[in-house]
């Protein structure tokens, strides 16, 4: 059963409030980046992960509110969960990010008004947001999968695959076509 809207509004205003789990960790043994590289908007997760449960979690944001609240909110998710259970609820969450995608409402055309303000702007500015933290939770466990592989680095970085339905180009806006 869904979260009535209020409450998931509640619960997303406390978050950008008072964001939890703010900032880099530092004995964070999993990094990793989830990046738009339209607009460089990222985030990244910090996780100390020991024998298979996320003991701590933390992230920084650069971007929209979206991802300092989904930052927020996911790394209290995961925190304390083992890897298995944290990577089944963000798969979860991404068939819910994909649905929202693709529930994107269609642009309004307006034949009345100049070549090039006929078609309103589709924004995926929520979808990507959660996009980008799910990417980087995933990202910080490649970065672990890797350092057991013998690979070092600081961290590793993911690009996020952006959807929009109603345009091939930047999803944030779509111009009139003739």
């Amino acid at each position: 059963m869904e979260a009535p809207l209020d409450e998931i509004s509640a619960e997303a205003l406390k978050h950008f409030a008072d964001p939890k789990n703010y900032g880099a960790l530092d004995d964070a043994n999993a990094v990793g980046t989830g990046l738009d590289s339209t607009n460089q908007n990222y985030a990244t997760i910090y996780m100390k992960i020991e024998n298979g449960v996320i003991e701590k979690a933390s992230y920084v944001a650069h971007g929209s509110e979206d991802i300092v609240i989904l930052g927020s909110i996911l790394t209290e998710m995961i925190e304390g969960d083992t890897v298995a259970g944290a990577k089944e609820r963000v798969s979860q969450l991404e068939d819910e990010v994909s649905k929202a995608y693709d529930a994107i409402e269609p642009p309004k055309i307006d034949p009345s008004k100049p070549e090039g303000e006929q078609v309103t702007a589709v924004s995926t500015q929520s979808q990507d947001g959660a996009n980008i933290v799910l990417t980087a939770f995933k990202a910080a466990l490649r970065h672990k999968e890797r350092q057991e592989e013998g690979i070092e680095e600081d961290m590793f970085t993911m690009t996020i695959a952006k959807r929009c339905p109603y345009s091939n180009s930047d999803c944030a806006a779509m111009a009139a076509h003739s």
